[in-house]
C-alpha cells in the first residue's frame, strides 16, 4: 500500500490528543483533534494508511514489541482509532473503494489473522479487540462478496476446527464465530434492519448475499463446522474439560441462532443435528440449553412453502414431547435467572408451535385433512400452554403469550355473538337476524374455564411487591414494569373470554371472588388469595346487568334493571320509581358479589389497595346501595375513619377525598379534614415561581377541595330545615373567611410573604368549591333561599381580600373562580357587587390573563343577563383599548403569535356573548359610542381576511346579530313577516303562540328592536355587510371546503337582513345586489324564494350551494 505523511502524523496526533499530561499545549492538542477529525471525514483517502498502522506489528506479544514484520505493534487506542477510520470507509464510503483495494485489504487482513490469531498472541486474549476485528471483516465481506471475492469465508471456515495441540488456542474459532454472527445480523436480523434507514439497494444486497451463501455451499460448511465444534466442545465438557470450551460452545450456539432462520432447513435439521440438540437440552449448562431452545424455536418457525412438508417438520421436531419434560423439570424455580430464561425460551418454542398450527387450521386453502391434523396437534399442546401461563415468573407467560393471543382470536371469530343489526327506518324491510354462533364444545369450554381461572389468579400482586399508591410519582423497577405489562395482557385475555362466553366468565369470576371473600370472612385477617381484581374484571359478566335480573324496563333517572332470562312485559312505572320494590326480584351475579363484598367485612383488610378497591366499588355501584339502606352507614364509617380520609398514607387520603365527595353527591362531619395548610414549595430552578408551582398540578390542597364541594352538597341537602342549614354553612365558611382574613393581614404586614399569599389563594378556592356544591337556581327562586345572605357575606369578604392582595396573580385567579361559583349559587343578588369586583382587578390583569377574564365576563353575562349592563358599559372601552394595544404590537416569536391568536378569539367570543345576552346596547352608550365606528371597521376587516377563518367566522356571526339589534326597521316591524310559515322553526312558532318561553333570540320584541335601531346602520348593511356575504366567498383565497361554519354565519347574516328590513331587503337582493353579481333572474328568484320559505338550517345549505355555483 502507498505510504504518506499520515503514517507519521496520525500516531503523533493520537498521542497528543489522548495525552493526560497537563503540560501539553492546549492549542496543540486542539490541532491534533481537528486533524484526526479530518482524517476520519476523509476516510476514503486515509483508510489505507490507517489499515497499515492497525496491522503493523502482527504477532507481537504486546504494544511496543516488534512483530513478524519487524515493526513495533502500536498502542491499543491508536490502533482502535485507525480501525474506526477503516470501518467508516467500509460502511459509509464503500463506493470509493475499488475492487483491487478490496482484494488487497482482504489479503492483508487474512494474513493478519493468520499471524496474530493462529500463530501469535491473539491480542493477549482481549475480547473487545477480537470483536472489533470481526466487525471490520464482516463489513469487508459485505462489500466484496460475492462479486470480488467469492471464496471470502473459506479461510475462516478452516479456523472453526480447534487444533488438539496444547495449549488449545480457541481464539481463531471465536473470531470466526463472531464474524459469522456479524454477517447474519447485517443480512437478516429484523431488529437491526428495522432500526436503520430503509435502502432498496441494501435490501437487494442482503438478499443476494443470503442467496449466494446458500447456493455456493458456504452455508453447509458454516453450519456443519459450527455443529462439529459444538459436539466436540460438549464432549470435552462432559469429560470435565477446561472451562474455555463452555464459552466456545455457547458462542457457536448463539451464532447458530442467528443463522438458522435463513439457511436451508435441510442443512440445519438433520438426524445427527437433531440428536445433538436433544443432547444439549439435557446438558447441565443452562446457557447452552437456552441457546439450543432458541435454535429449535427457529426451526419450528421455518417458512416451508409446502403445507405437507411444513407439518412434517413439526412432526419430526415432536415439540410437545420435547417441551413437556423440560417444563416439568424447571417448574417452580424462582431465584435462578438462568433457569427462568431457559424456561421462557422453552415457552417460546411452544408459542411458535401453537401459532404455526393455528395458522394451518385457519388457512382454508390448505386441505381439510391437514388442517384437522394441525388442530389435533395443537390441542395436545393446550395443557402445556396452561402450565406456562400459570408461571409466576412473568417472563415465562409473556413468552407463551402469542399462542394464547392467536387461540383466543380464533375462538372469538368462531364463538363471539354477532352484533345486533342497526335499527331500521320506518318503511324499510327488517334485515334478517344474524345467525347465532355455534355452542362451545365441552372440551373447549373446560379449557377456557381453566385458562380464565389461571388468568384471574395471575392478576395477584407479588407477595414481596411494594404497593404503589394511585397518583404516586415513584418509578417502578424493571420487574414491576414487566408485571404490569403482563397484567395488561391478562386483562385483555379475560376480556376476550368474556366476549366468547359471558356465562362462563360470570361463573368463574363469581366462584373465585366468592371463595376469596368467604375465606376472609371465615379466617379473618388472612391473605386468602387476594387477587386485587379490578372492577372491570369482576363485573364484565354482568356489564349489561345492573343489580336486579328480572325486570325489563327503563326509568327516566338513567338507572336500568337488567334483562333476565325470564320474559317480562314492558311496564311504565312513571314517577313511582323511587317507591319501586326491588327486593321482590332475585339478585343478579353482580348483585350477589356486591352483597357478599359488604357482608365479608373486607374493608377492614389491613392493606390500602384492598380498602381503596372497596371504596371504588362503593362509588361505582352507588345505585345498588340506595336500595340497601343497611349498607350506607358502614360505607360512610369506613371512608371517614382510618381506612379512608384519615388514612396514614396521604395518597390514599387524596383519593378518598374525591371518592367521599362522589359518594356524598350520589347518595345525597368531619371538620378536622377541612383545615387548610398552605405550604410554599421550594423552586426547582431560579426562574420557577413557587406560587405557580404550588397552585398548578396535583397536590394535597387540590384534592382537599373535593371535601369542600362535598360539604356544600351535604349542606344543601338540609334545605328543608334552614335552622340546621345556616349553622352548618357558617361552621364551614366561617373558618375559611377567618383564615383568608388572617392571610390578608399577614400580606399587608409583609408583601413578600408568599405563604400568606398562598393562604389567601387556598381559602378562596375552598370557598369557591363550597359554593360549587350548591346547585344553580333560577332568579325567581333566589330571594327565597335562606343562604343568600351568607353567600353575599362571603362575596364581601372575597372583595376585601382581593383588594388587598390584587397584585398577586394566583389570588386573582382564585377570586375569579370563587366569584363565578357565588354567581351560580345565588344568581342576580350578587349582581350589585360585580362592578366592584371588576374595578378591582381590571387594571391588574396581565396579557395572558385577559383571555380567562373575558371568559369569566361571558359567564357573568350568561348568568346575570341585563344585570351586568352597567359593568359591561364601564368595562368595554378600557378593555378594548388594552386588547387592541396588545394586538398592535409586533409579533417577534411563537409565544407572541399564540397570545395574539388567543386574545383575538377571546374578544370575538366576548362580543358574541354580549350580543347573545341582548347587551348590544353596551356598544352604543354615550361612553362607548365614539369607538363604535372603529370597532365596526376592525370587525369588517376581519370578514375580509381569508387567512384567519376562525376570526372571519366570528366577525360574520357578530354582524348577523347586529343586523337584528341595530338594523330592524319600523316598517318591517309593523308589516307581516316576509317569511312563510314554513320558514319558521318550531320554537319560533311556539313563542309566537305563547306556548313557550322566549329565549335570548326572541326575548326582545321586533317593535322594541325597531325603537333602538341606529340611524344609518341600514346603509352599512346594504353597502358593506350583505355584499361581503357574496364577494368574500367568491375570492380564490377563500377555502370553501374548510369554511363551512363561516358560510353558515354568512347565510345567517343574509337571513337576518331579510328579517330586520323586510320587503326592502328582498327588493335589494332581487333588483340591486344579485343583478350586479350577474346572477340570472330565474336563479335570483329561486334563491330569494328559498330565503323566504326555508328554515334557517335548510337555507344554510341553499346558500352554500349558491356560493359554489357562483364560484364556478
Amino acid at each position: 500500500m502507498a505510504s504518506s505523511s499520515h503514517l507519521n502524523d496520525i500516531p503523533q496526533a493520537v498521542r497528543i490528543a489522548a495525552s493526560t499530561d497537563s503540560n501539553v499545549n492546549a492549542e496543540l492538542k486542539q490541532q491534533a483533534i481537528d486533524y484526526l477529525t479530518k482524517v476520519k471525514q476523509l476516510s476514503q483517502e486515509t483508510w489505507q494508511d490507517c489499515l497499515a498502522l492497525y496491522l503493523q506489528g502482527a504477532g507481537a506479544p504486546g504494544p511496543s514489541n516488534p512483530g513478524k514484520d519487524g515493526k513495533e505493534k502500536l498502542e491499543t487506542d491508536l490502533r482502535m482509532f485507525c480501525e474506526q477510520v477503516v470501518d467508516t470507509a467500509l460502511t459509509q464510503r464503500s463506493s470509493d473503494i475499488t475492487s483491487e483495494a478490496q482484494q488487497a485489504m482482504y489479503n492483508a487482513v487474512i494474513e493478519f489473522v493468520q499471524t496474530e490469531y493462529v500463530q501469535g498472541s491473539c491480542e493477549s486474549g482481549q475480547a473487545f479487540l477480537r470483536n472489533k476485528l470481526a466487525f471490520t471483516i464482516a463489513h469487508l465481506f459485505l462489500n466484496a462478496f460475492p462479486t470480488t471475492i467469492p471464496t471470502f469465508l473459506r479461510p475462516l471456515f478452516s479456523l472453526l476446527t480447534v487444533p488438539p495441540a496444547a495449549p488449545v488456542n480457541f481464539h481463531p474459532a471465536l473470531l470466526t464465530l463472531r464474524v459469522l454472527t456479524e454477517i447474519a445480523q447485517e443480512v437478516h436480523d429484523v431488529t437491526l434492519r428495522s432500526a436503520r434507514k430503509f435502502s432498496k439497494d441494501r435490501q437487494q444486497r442482503d438478499g443476494e448475499v443470503r442467496d449466494v451463501i446458500r447456493s455456493s455451499g458456504d452455508e453447509r460448511i458454516a453450519v456443519e463446522g459450527m455443529l462439529d465444534l459444538v459436539e466436540k466442545g460438549l464432549d470435552m465438557l462432559e469429560q470435565g474439560g477446561e472451562g474455555k470450551w463452555l464459552e466456545v460452545v455457547e458462542t457457536a450456539l448463539k451464532t447458530m441462532v442467528t443463522w438458522t432462520p435463513w439457511v436451508d432447513l435441510g442443512v440445519s435439521l438433520q438426524p445427527k443435528s437433531l440428536a445433538l440438540y436433544h443432547r444439549l437440552l439435557r446438558s447441565s449448562h443452562i446457557p447452552l440449553r437456552t441457546a439450543t431452545a432458541n435454535i429449535i424455536k427457529s426451526l419450528a418457525a421455518k417458512g416451508v412453502q409446502d403445507p405437507q412438508a411444513r407439518l412434517e417438520v413439526l412432526r419430526v421436531l415432536n415439540l410437545v414431547s420435547l417441551v413437556d419434560p423440560l417444563e416439568s423439570e424447571t417448574r417452580g424455580v424462582k431465584d435462578n435467572e438462568e433457569v427462568i430464561a431457559f424456561r421462557a425460551a422453552v415457552a417460546s418454542i411452544l408459542a411458535t408451535f401453537g401459532t404455526e398450527l393455528i395458522g394451518f387450521f385457519e388457512n382454508t386453502e390448505i386441505p381439510e385433512p391437514l388442517r384437522n391434523e394441525a388442530e389435533s396437534m395443537m390441542t395436545v399442546g393446550l395443557p402445556l400452554l396452561l402450565r406456562f401461563l400459570s408461571d409466576r415468573q412473568y417472563e415465562v407467560p409473556i413468552a407463551v403469550a402469542p399462542f394464547a393471543s392467536d387461540l383466543l382470536r380464533v375462538y372469538k371469530r368462531i364463538y363471539k355473538p354477532p352484533l345486533a343489526p342497526p335499527p331500521v327506518k320506518a318503511g324499510q324491510p327488517q334485515p334478517p337476524a344474524p345467525s347465532p354462533p355455534p355452542p362451545l364444545t365441552p372440551q373447549r369450554r373446560e379449557f377456557l374455564a381453566s385458562m380464565l381461572d389461571i388468568l384471574i389468579r395471575q392478576l395477584a400482586w407479588p407477595d414481596d411487591a411494594e404497593w404503589e399508591a394511585p397518583g404516586s410519582d415513584e418509578d417502578s423497577d424493571d420487574e414491576m414494569a414487566l408485571f404490569r405489562t403482563f397484567r395488561v395482557q391478562c386483562r385483555a385475555y379475560i376480556e376476550s373470554i368474556a366476549q366468547i362466553e359471558k356465562g362462563l366468565h360470570t361463573e368463574v369470576v363469581a366462584r373465585i371472588v366468592v371463595a376469596t371473600l368467604d375465606a376472609y370472612q371465615a379466617g379473618g385477617n388472612t391473605r386468602a388469595g387476594f387477587y386485587d381484581l379490578p372492577p372491570e374484571v369482576a363485573t364484565k359478566a354482568a356489564r349489561d346487568k345492573v343489580y336486579r335480573a328480572s325486570v325489563n324496563k327503563s326509568i327516566s333517572s338513567g338507572r336500568s334493571t337488567p334483562t333476565s332470562d325470564i320474559a317480562e312485559p314492558e311496564v311504565d312505572y312513571g314517577t313511582a320509581k323511587e317507591n319501586f320494590d326491588y327486593d321482590q326480584y332475585p339478585l343478579s351475579p353482580l348483585g350477589e358479589l356486591l352483597k357478599r363484598c359488604m357482608a365479608s367485612g373486607i374493608s377492614t383488610y389491613p392493606h390500602p389497595s384492598v380498602t381503596l378497591q372497596y371504596f371504588e366499588i362503593s362509588v361505582r355501584y352507588v345505585e345498588f346501595w340506595k336500595y340497601k339502606a343497611e349498607a350506607i352507614q358502614p360505607m360512610f364509617e369506613a371512608i371517614l375513619d382510618g381506612r379512608g380520609v384519615h388514612h396514614t398514607d396521604q395518597f390514599v387520603r387524596r383519593r378518598c377525598f374525591y371518592l367521599f365527595q362522589k359518594l356524598c353527591k350520589d347518595c345525597r362531619n368531619s371538620t378536622d379534614l377541612l383545615v387548610i395548610n398552605a405550604d410554599v414549595p421550594s423552586a426547582d430552578s431560579p426562574d420557577e415561581d413557587p406560587l405557580t408551582k404550588a397552585t398548578t398540578g396535583k397536590s394535597y390542597a387540590v384534592d382537599q377541595l373535593y371535601l369542600f364541594e362535598a360539604a356544600g352538597q351535604l349542606i344543601y341537602l338540609t334545605k328543608s330545615d334552614s335552622n340546621k342549614q345556616i349553622p352548618l354553612l357558617e361552621a364551614i365558611a366561617g373558618p375559611l373567611m377567618s383564615g383568608m382574613a388572617s392571610g390578608v393581614e399577614r400580606f399587608r404586614t409583609d408583601p413578600n410573604d408568599l405563604q400568606a399569599v398562598l393562604q389567601v389563594h387556598h381559602h378562596l378556592m375552598a370557598l369557591g368549591h363550597l359554593a360549587k356544591g350548591f346547585p344553580m337556581v333560577s332568579d325567581t327562586q333566589v330571594e327565597k333561599l335562606p343562604y343568600t345572605p351568607a353567600f353575599k357575606q362571603m362575596t364581601e369578604a372575597l372583595l376585601q381580600a382581593l383588594d388587598a392582595v390584587k397584585t398577586q396573580r394566583v389570588v386573582r385567579d382564585a377570586a375569579r373562580f370563587a366569584f363565578a361559583q357565588f354567581v351560580n349559587a345565588i344568581g342576580s343578588t350578587v349582581a350589585e357587587l360585580v362592578p366592584r369586583f371588576v374595578s378591582v382587578v381590571v387594571t391588574e390583569y396581565e396579557t395572558s390573563e385577559l383571555v380567562d377574564f373575558m371568559l369569566f365576563l361571558g359567564l357573568l353575562m350568561h348568568r346575570l343577563k341585563k344585570n351586568t349592563f352597567e359593568t359591561m358599559d364601564m368595562l368595554l372601552l378600557p378593555l378594548l383599548s388594552r386588547i387592541f394595544a396588545i394586538l398592535q404590537q409586533p409579533i417577534t416569536g411563537t409565544d407572541e403569535a399564540q397570545t395574539h391568536a388567543r386574545l383575538k378569539d377571546a374578544y370575538l367570543n366576548f362580543f358574541t356573548a354580549l350580543m347573545n345576552a341582548n347587551l348590544d346596547g353596551v356598544f352604543i352608550t354615550e361612553r362607548n359610542k365614539p369607538e363604535f365606528e372603529n370597532l365596526l371597521t376592525t370587525l369588517l376587516g376581519l370578514t375580509q381576511d381569508c387567512s384567519d377563518p376562525g376570526s372571519q367566522r366570528f366577525a360574520f356571526g357578530f354582524f348577523a346579530r347586529s343586523v337584528i339589534a341595530w338594523g330592524t326597521s319600523p316598517e318591517a316591524a309593523a308589516q307581516p313577516s316576509v317569511f312563510a310559515d314554513s320558514a319558521m322553526s318550531a320554537m319560533s312558532k311556539a313563542v309566537a303562540n305563547g306556548t313557550a318561553v322566549a329565549t335570548n333570540q326572541h326575548a326582545i320584541a321586533k317593535e322594541d328592536r325597531a325603537k333602538q335601531a341606529l340611524p344609518g346602520y341600514e346603509n352599512f348593511i346594504y353597502q358593506r355587510l350583505v355584499p361581503a356575504c357574496f364577494e368574500v366567498p367568491a375570492r380564490k383565497e377563500f377555502n370553501i371546503r374548510s369554511s363551512t361554519l363561516t358560510l353558515f354565519e354568512m347565510a345567517a347574516l343574509v337571513r337576518s337582513t331579510a328579517q330586520a328590513r323586510g320587503q326592502e331587503a328582498i327588493n335589494f337582493l332581487l333588483n340591486d345586489l344579485l343583478p350586479r353579481l350577474n346572477c340570472p333572474p330565474d336563479i335570483a328568484n329561486q334563491f330569494v324564494n328559498s330565503l323566504r320559505t326555508q328554515q334557517a338550517k335548510d337555507f344554510r345549505k341553499t346558500y352554500t350551494e349558491f356560493v359554489k355555483a357562483m364560484r364556478g
